[in-house]
């Protein structure tokens, strides 16, 4: 399967490397919220960019620098579409205390897709 990559792999070695705000190479956004499926749990974003995103109610046995895929994204209040990332777990904890923030290392193209798509849909990011 083809496979698009968010940066080169020799940024993506060092887990911490993206964990001050400062350092993200993608714009986050906290709108439209993403749905995403982390072996077969559906968690919501707190906000996200086509390099990451920040999940909140995360309850698993993942620690920073575990490496996971999620298998399907999507708009909030939808089933997520099939769709392949890889991840890589750079914070856990948050304002909740329940919140999960990952660096996205691969996407697949249909996952780069629907995250475009998406994208693409807001105003501030539409092409004249």
């Amino acid at each position: 399967m083809s496979v698009l990559h968010a940066w080169p792999d020799d940024e993506s070695k060092d887990p911490r490397r993206f964990v001050d705000s400062g350092n993200r190479k993608g714009r986050r956004v906290s709108g439209p919220k993403l749905a995403v499926a982390l072996r077969g749990k559906l968690y919501e974003s707190v906000n996200w960019s086509l390099a990451g995103i920040l999940i909140e109610g995360y309850d698993g046995a993942l620690v920073e620098g575990d490496s996971f895929e999620i298998d399907g994204v999507g708009p909030a209040g939808r089933s997520p579409w099939p769709a392949l990332i890889s991840a890589r777990v750079v914070r856990l904890g948050g304002k909740s205390g329940t919140q999960m923030a990952a660096q996205f290392l691969t996407l697949s193209v249909p996952a780069y897709d629907i995250l475009e798509g998406i994208l693409l849909r807001r105003s501030e990011f539409r092409i004249s």
